[in-house]
Formats: structure tokens, sequence, C-alpha cells
């Protein structure tokens, strides 16, 4: 199928690559279905694109990249809910946002949005240990000075 985007223009999906969401993102109840797209060759970043609404896409990367020990707690209803048998079936991203300056860029751990690859099912997961931060900042002060030494 085509399908018109403000960000890629009109893009090709095909229906196998078609990501359904049993339950909306958080403030897109009318967003069901996405595909996700890569930004470019080599980045972590990658894009959450609307099926249903081509100006709606969101910056997505998988939150291991940048904390290698995040973990979602998945409750049992969550992983029912995504038709979840094997844990290793789920793909977890986190969403980006990009202020003005981009090294002020966060992600958001306490709500992330866990795929079932096989299923190509997906939901937001809302993760009510306070511990997981809603902006937490992708460039680290640390990994800044790791970089000007040497």
């Amino acid at each position: 199928m085509k399908v018109k985007t403000e960000r890629f223009g009109t893009i090709e999906v095909a229906e196998d690559q078609i990501i359904e969401m049993v339950d909306p993102i958080l403030g897109f109840p009318y967003a069901k279905r996405f595909v996700i797209i890569e930004h470019k060759k080599g980045s972590p970043f990658k894009w959450l694109q609307c099926v249903d609404d081509g100006s709606l896409a969101f910056v997505i990367i998988n939150p291991k990249i940048v904390k290698p020990d995040y973990v979602v707690p998945l409750e049992k209803e969550d992983a029912e809910r995504l038709q979840l048998e094997d844990l290793s079936d789920a793909e977890v991203y986190a969403l980006v946002v990009i202020p003005e300056d981009p090294r002020e860029m966060t992600m958001n751990l306490r709500g992330p949005i866990v795929i079932n690859k096989k299923k190509r099912l997906a939901k937001q997961v809302v993760i009510a240990d306070e511990s997981y931060p809603i902006k937490y900042k992708i460039f680290r002060e640390e990994d800044a000075c790791s970089h000007t030494k040497g």
C-alpha cells in the first residue's frame, strides 16, 4: 500500500511491515497502525511512522544503546495484550524528544513501546516505578568528557 507522509513523501508499505497498536500511544487514540523506518544507515534512531496519519511520526531508539541495563518490567496483562508467548519476541523502543539543542535530547524510559515482532502487535507500556525517568538524557555529561580525553 502507498502512504503519504509529511516527512518522507509517499512511501510503499507492505502489509507485513505494519505494526498494530493494541492500545494507543498516550495522547494519540486515533493512531492505530505504524511502520518503522530507518533514520539513516548506521544511525541508532528510527522513525515510528503512523500509517493512518501521514503527519504523525515519532523518533525512537532502542534504549539499551544508551542505557545497557534498561529492562522493561512487563506486566502479565501487557504480555497477554501483546500475545507475547516468549519475551525474546519482544522489541523495545523509547520515544525520543529532540529540543532546539539536540545535545539535550531525551528518551522516555517510563513509557516504552513494546512490539511483538512475530505478531506485529505493539503497546506503549506505562511503568509505575518512578526510578524510570520520563526524560533520560541520551547524551550524558560523562560521554562528552570521555570524548575530549585522549
